[in-house]
């Protein structure tokens, strides 16, 4: 049976599929010397990114707006925060 969730869960594969793709694009364009932790580094960060998001949502879509704007607040400030210093490490020699 296909559903919302289903077609949802779909789409956030393709998108993280092409996210792959351009991370791989990026990083050689940029000149970065990727070794497999700072691979491991930003695919932490991508998916806890995901995890996020998708209970800031779900906080709010189970009629818990309060909870799940406060969640979203939190995340954006911890993502940025953690963002900045992986930034810090792929530009490291």
């Amino acid at each position: 049976m296909i559903t919302n969730l289903v077609i949802f869960a779909f789409i956030v594969g393709l998108l993280t599929g092409a996210v792959v793709v351009g991370a791989v694009t990026w990083a050689k364009e940029l000149g970065l010397k990727m070794t497999w932790w700072k691979w491991l580094l930003s695919a932490l960060w991508y998916l806890m990114m995901l995890f996020l998001l998708f209970a800031a949502f779900t906080f709010i879509g189970e009629g818990e707006p309060a909870a799940g704007w406060k969640t979203l607040g939190i995340s954006v400030v911890l993502l940025v925060i953690l963002g900045a210093g992986l930034a810090r490490v792929l530009k490291s020699k």
